[in-house]
């Protein structure tokens, strides 16, 4: 089979200036700045080694729809081995791991952004999540260690005919004439009408967004023949997950399963496929986009969906299983502080040591979590100078207040300093009545409601838990109080246990 004419010096010269062209009048469209630095901003902060834990459950926790996927990810067989449901986000990134939280964020920034647009980039974008899942289904059957991997590189294949619907529908519109009436293939189609291909647009824009070099590495076809080895599979798979979306879901019937039939027979050998193994691979597609839309909130013609589906591949035998499990909405309130204990007593006594900052940061996740705080801090108390320092801090405005906190623990300082000596818990809500002292100590704080909840190990008081509220909010009750106080008990015990020898926690 030849492959494309190779372009002149002066051609490819023409070709680099129109794509430059093309990106200028993109940079210049109301939303894609912000957008660009939004996902900018995550593809590098997920990129960098150093990224803490707690940042990284910072960035999630503000994305509703991120953190239910990365729960329902966290929860699914591949990640969760031990049948314990995992409720908290801390939990489910350090199971995860940065690089998979990196793509699950990438995929469904793309989507909620431009999804939303028009009824014909609504469909792109399906199609997009679409080969997302079918690629990550396809990673799990043959062998591809980086699932994720593979459904960020599926996510973003066709992105460069998203951005060109979006941003120049005009040229759009005459690509897809094109294509109809002249029976061109996409490919020439967006030559003839851009000066370059989809690709093109996509690997710039994807240098731009910080985006990995295996997403951009994918958006090339893939070499012939591949390389061997599980490694080396990701560009055939992706390239298989996109055309059996297109097969299936943008061609007719009878013209799907003849592009279905000869997939299978390209493909089938090197990827361990038959045509019984697509049919299934598709419905496995379906109920992975379906559960995704669900979590986004985003209504989904699915009927319609499923009729496409079935016409393409009645011929195929077995009918299709329509069942599909949803990870519920994370919990919150104090659903979310009972939940979230139950992991941690889980995690202290699982006997596997103990990542004491990785409690830390469950244990704050749970304080912020239940509606209560803006902002939550972990203190360590240092002996000499009785003062408490910010350690670890989550929440809007966290790192600023755990830069500047300083609590002395000191008899006459306050309702404060007072708890801590007397190691007793203190939740303070304008909501409630107030002491005059307990009321000035929230005026001079800026805040409407605060928390103190001091750690004690070995009857030693070592930091306490913090948290803060500026303006209204949740109103704590009794039920609140106690459930917010049990954490501290917690943060003692996985501080108390994390001292010991490896070899005295083994043996309880």
């Amino acid at each position: 089979m030849s492959g494309p004419i190779p372009l002149t010096a002066g051609q490819h010269t023409l070709k680099q200036q129109r794509i430059a062209a093309c990106l200028a009048d993109i940079r210049r469209r109301p939303d894609f700045p912000a957008f660009a630095h939004q996902i900018s901003h995550l593809m590098q902060a997920l990129a960098e080694e150093e990224t803490s834990l707690r940042r990284l459950t910072s960035l999630i926790l503000k994305n509703y729809s991120l953190t239910l996927k990365i729960l329902r990810t966290a929860n699914s067989a591949h990640y969760n081995r031990s049948g314990k449901p995992i409720l908290s986000v801390s939990h489910a990134i350090a199971l995860l791991g940065t690089e998979a939280i990196r793509n699950l964020a990438a995929g469904l920034l793309l989507f909620e952004h431009y999804h939303k647009r028009s009824p014909g980039l609504k469909q792109l974008m399906l199609l997009s999540l679409l080969t997302a899942a079918h690629a990550r289904e396809l990673a799990a059957r043959t062998g591809y260690p980086r699932r994720e991997e593979a459904y960020i590189c599926g996510m973003f294949h066709n992105l460069g005919e998203v951005l060109t619907a979006c941003y120049l529908p005009a040229q759009y519109a005459s690509i897809l004439l094109l294509m109809t009436e002249r029976r061109l293939n996409e490919t020439e189609a967006a030559s003839r009408t851009l000066g370059f291909t989809y690709t093109d647009l996509a690997l710039a824009v994807s240098r731009e967004w910080n985006l990995p070099e295996r997403v951009t590495e994918t958006m090339l076809p893939p070499l012939h023949p591949p390389p061997q080895g599980r490694l080396h599979l990701l560009p055939t798979l992706v390239a298989f997950s996109h055309a059996l979306t297109q097969a299936v879901h943008r061609s007719n019937p009878a013209a799907g399963r003849a592009r279905l039939k000869r997939l299978t027979a390209e493909f089938g050998v090197r990827l361990g496929l038959d045509l019984e193994s697509v049919r299934s691979l598709v419905q496995a597609g379906l109920v992975e986009t379906r559960e995704t839309f669900s979590i986004l909130r985003v209504p989904l013609d699915e009927l319609r969906l499923q009729k496409q589906t079935e016409a393409v591949l009645e011929n195929l035998s077995a009918p299709l299983d329509r069942e599909g499990m949803l990870f519920g909405s994370p919990a919150c309130g104090d659903s979310a502080l009972e939940d979230l204990s139950r992991e941690i007593e889980w995690v202290l006594s699982a006997g596997n040591g103990v990542d004491l900052n990785k409690l830390l940061l469950m244990i704050l996740e749970a304080m912020y979590r239940s509606e209560v705080f803006d902002r939550v801090l972990f203190c360590l108390l240092d002996p000499q100078t009785e003062t408490l320092h910010g350690r670890l801090s989550l929440g809007d405005g966290a790192e600023a207040l755990r830069a500047r906190f300083r609590l002395t623990a000191a008899a006459g300082a306050g309702p404060l300093a007072a708890a801590l000596l007397n190691r007793r818990s203190l939740l303070l809500s304008t909501d409630v009545a107030l002491t005059q002292e307990e009321a000035q100590t929230l005026r001079r704080q800026d805040v409407s409601c605060l928390g103190l909840f001091p750690i004690v190990v070995d009857d030693v008081l070592v930091g306490c838990l913090y948290g803060e509220r500026v303006g209204p909010g949740r109103n704590p009750d009794t039920r609140t109080f106690e459930l917010l106080n049990r954490l501290r008990y917690l943060a003692g015990r996985a501080i108390a246990l994390s001292r010991r020898p490896l070899r005295d926690r083994t043996r309880e």
